[in-house]
């Protein structure tokens, strides 16, 4: 937010500008930046347009004779269309440098000579305006630089706020924390009530109605007749330009320098407009269409809330005017709106328009509930100053249920210092809090505090004690340690298998990668998962990023091969990513989502090179990426060949099983899934459901002395039964193979020349060995021949 430091200033007395930036934002209130200076205006002088004559040579241009005080009047050219007899104008001789540092010569303009240039808003540097002419008040010195008149070199801050402190969204706001912070008495307010009242009262002019009690709480209205629409004054204009908004007429400018004076958004519509004489705050009704002031037709839904008159909506609540009912050049009579609405519904509703504007950004962070009535009267005595209309008599007032709000808080003088460490009397907090507008006294060993209603963040006692923190001032408070001693605290043992699990597929080369968790049933069309796969029943959300990312993902493949494809496109091959993150599935009816934690990986092959050898295949590699890790969490799970899952190749894949219960898969992927995420290269992935596996007690983890005496190797090479897979045999051959066997690996499987049809060589290695002392050949001997005979027994195994 935006605040001239000269607008300010009618509210506060300002310490230096220095001093402000760093307390506001020691305070809470960040100043991202401060805007300094502006055009130099000195050289330009007040003229006044003594006669206004058309051009003989051109239809679009005027001859004017302007007095700037030196004597002799100036024979100026002007193309502006709203130049006038009478005006007081900013008026730049020959000579004259410009803003924009354009030198002014004297100049002839189709035949005629030209004394001078007419300057508009923009020429001078005051902002947008290509329009017109600047005109100046009526009572400017003709003669006097313009710098006299107009502060074109104020001094803005731009603030950042958070989404809780909605009340320093005005000057108002803002000057309550430079009180609070520099203590500088008493923030003082710009004239509110009317000067005089007159004509029929406003109750006469139109009847409001609150029909959604809940959305609306408060709703004023105001009547000021006869005004006349046309520019604002320079004065106002300066100040909404500094601020950041673009003037429009004196209407819609003043409701705009209202807002930004008290946080209070308004909206003023054309009397005149307003069928049936009457205002309703109603719910939208389904597909019902209302032409906003952005000119777009938007369709609204039950849950939003309109402003209507006795046939259609005229706006949307809390967010932007109606087309229909807007301030014209024919306006007359205006109606001034003063409303409290419901924070979440302009929300909402202003989220699914996406829909953004100055109201529904105050109204979102909640208004000051007591501030409506003042600021619809401040707006209807400028409307009578500044666009010569008059006050109706009296307001419209309307009551809806009254919004939940915590009136007062108990607190606890001995829990703030204990928070805090600090050593703070009662009466110091008091005092403390007072300056941020909480009155409070003595309840007990501790205060009531009286809550005021711009300050819709404070609702527990914490709230409170982090303001006396900020008043007091966070560098104010010495650092101290506990006075209880604080005990560690354990990691769930899901964070802590988490942090394991990142450790281990780092080490083993894994780069981490994070996605979005929405998606669309097109991400599961393409993982190629059947019509009644679990998968396919999937949480909705009701208001997504992106249409077609309408659902919570059911496993996180398509989102990292999505991710791959990305890669691969921008020739970054050979990838080894994966993502742990959580999946949603659906639960019963009114019930949060379950969220298992999986884990997802994939590896790519590509041109490597010139000086890399030739790696092993892709499969292998993401089965030991596996096999590693499922080692360092100490699980023992079981391996199938082949999977039931249609995104991984048939030939190359096995599945993960814990007990006879599938947690995971793994393999090269299914060439016509690679084909439908256009991956043209070799893809392995792997899929894991780690809550499932944290629910296994890990194998207890078992060490032994290594040994210093010598290792002795058999290896053994066995005909099978080709549909024999190799682990069960490997698993077999080490449980019977005796104490002393301290490995079994398998390192060669052959089918062809000299092997049966039907049959497979398996070649496997063991290794024995004791702690104590060297084994002898027949202890070997004697443990090979227990293998061998039990393999041809189990497995109808025989040595080659």
């Amino acid at each position: 937010m935006r605040v001239p430091l000269s607008w300010l200033a009618e509210f506060v007395d300002l310490p230096p500008v220095g001093e402000l930036t760093h307390c506001l934002t020691q305070g809470g209130l960040e100043v991202e930046g401060v805007e300094s200076g502006g055009p130099d205006l000195s050289a330009i002088r007040v003229g006044q347009v003594l006669s206004r004559e058309a051009h003989p040579n051109a239809d679009r241009l005027s001859l004017c004779t302007v007095d700037i005080g030196d004597g002799e009047p100036r024979a100026i050219v002007c193309g502006a269309p709203n130049v006038a007899a009478g005006q007081k104008v900013a008026v730049a001789v020959p000579g004259t440098r410009l803003p924009d540092g354009t030198k002014l010569k004297k100049s002839k303009i189709r035949g005629v000579a030209s004394q001078g240039m007419i300057c508009s808003r923009s020429e001078l540097g005051l902002g947008e305006g290509h329009e017109g002419i600047l005109v100046l008040e009526a009572g400017a010195a003709v003669g006097a630089p313009l710098s006299d008149l107009l502060d074109a070199g104020d001094t803005v801050l731009d603030l950042f706020l958070t989404p809780n402190r909605g009340d320093c969204a005005s000057l108002l706001g803002v000057a309550r924390e430079v009180r609070a912070h520099f203590d500088r008495g008493e923030v003082r307010l710009p004239p509110v009530e009317p000067e005089t009242e007159e004509g029929e009262p406003a109750s006469e002019a139109v009847t409001i109605a609150i029909d959604d009690r809940a959305g609306c709480h408060r709703y004023v209205g105001r009547v000021v007749r006869g005004v006349e629409i046309g520019p604002s004054p320079a004065w106002l204009q300066q100040r909404l330009e500094a601020a950041g908004l673009r003037p429009i007429n004196v209407v819609v400018d003043v409701t705009n320098l209202v807002l930004f004076e008290f946080g209070q958004p308004l909206h003023a519509f054309d009397l005149r407009a307003l069928r049936g004489g009457e205002v309703r705050v109603r719910a939208a009704r389904a597909d019902e269409k209302i032409v906003t002031l952005d000119g777009q037709t938007r369709v609204l839904e039950p849950a939003d809330l309109v402003i209507a008159d006795a046939e259609r909506a005229i706006a949307v609540a809390g967010v932007m005017g109606g087309a229909e009912s807007e301030v014209g050049s024919e306006t007359v009579d205006v109606l001034i709106e003063s409303a409290h609405f419901d924070p979440m519904r302009v929300r909402r509703t202003a989220r699914r328009l996406g829909l953004s504007s100055e109201a529904s950004y105050r109204f979102e962070r909640g208004i000051d509930r007591a501030g409506v009535g003042r600021a619809a009267d401040r707006a209807a005595r400028l409307l009578a100053e500044l666009a010569g209309g008059s006050v109706a008599p009296g307001s419209v007032e309307v009551e809806g249920d009254a919004p939940a709000v915590v009136e007062s808080i108990d607190l606890d003088p001995e829990r703030v210092n204990r928070l805090l460490g600090t050593e703070l009397s009662p009466a110091e907090i008091a005092t403390l809090l007072e300056r941020v507008g909480v009155a409070s006294g003595a309840r007990g060993s501790g205060l009531q505090c009286r809550i005021p209603t711009h300050r819709n963040d404070l609702a527990r006692p914490v709230d409170l004690i982090e303001e006396v923190a900020r008043i007091h001032g966070y560098d104010r408070i010495p650092p101290t340690l506990p006075a209880e001693r604080l005990a560690p605290v354990a990691h769930p043992p899901l964070r802590a298998l988490a942090e394991r699990v990142r450790d281990t597929l780092r080490a083993v080369g894994l780069t981490e990668c994070m996605t979005l968790p929405l998606t669309g049933p097109g991400s599961l069309d393409r993982l190629g998962l059947a019509e009644d796969d679990p998968r396919r029943r999937a949480v909705r959300v009701q208001n997504p990023l992106v249409e077609d990312e309408r659902e919570l993902r059911t496993t996180l493949l398509p989102s990292l091969l999505s991710l791959v494809q990305l890669n691969l496109n921008r020739q970054a091959h050979q990838l080894r990513v994966f993502e742990l993150g959580r999946v949603f599935r659906p639960s019963g009816a009114g019930e949060l989502p379950e969220e298992p934690l999986h884990l997802a990986a994939a590896l790519t092959g590509g041109e490597g090179a010139l000086w890399e050898s030739e790696s092993a295949p892709l499969y292998f590699q993401i089965k030991g990426v596996a096999e590693r890790l499922l080692a360092e969490l100490g699980q023992g799970v079981r391996q199938r060949p082949g999977s039931d899952e249609p995104f991984l190749h048939p030939a190359a894949s096995l599945t993960l099983l814990a007990g006879k219960q599938p947690i995971g898969a793994l393999g090269e992927l299914h060439p016509e899934t690679a084909a439908r995420f256009e991956i043209e290269a070799s893809c392995a992935v792997l899929s894991l459901d780690l809550s499932a596996l944290a629910a296994r007690p890990p194998t207890p983890v078992r060490y032994r002395e290594v040994s210093r005496q010598p290792a002795v190797r058999r290896d053994l090479a066995v005909l099978l039964p080709s549909d024999v897979a190799a682990e069960p045999v490997r698993r077999a051959i080490e449980s019977s193979a005796g104490p002393h066997v301290v490995s079994v690996e398998i390192f060669d499987r052959y089918e062809g020349r000299g092997v049966p049809e039907g049959r497979v060589s398996l070649a496997f290695r063991l290794m024995f060995q004791r702690p104590d002392r060297t084994l002898t050949d027949e202890e070997v001997g004697k443990a090979v021949e227990r293998v061998v005979a039990m393999l041809s027994e189990r497995f109808q195994g025989e040595l080659r």
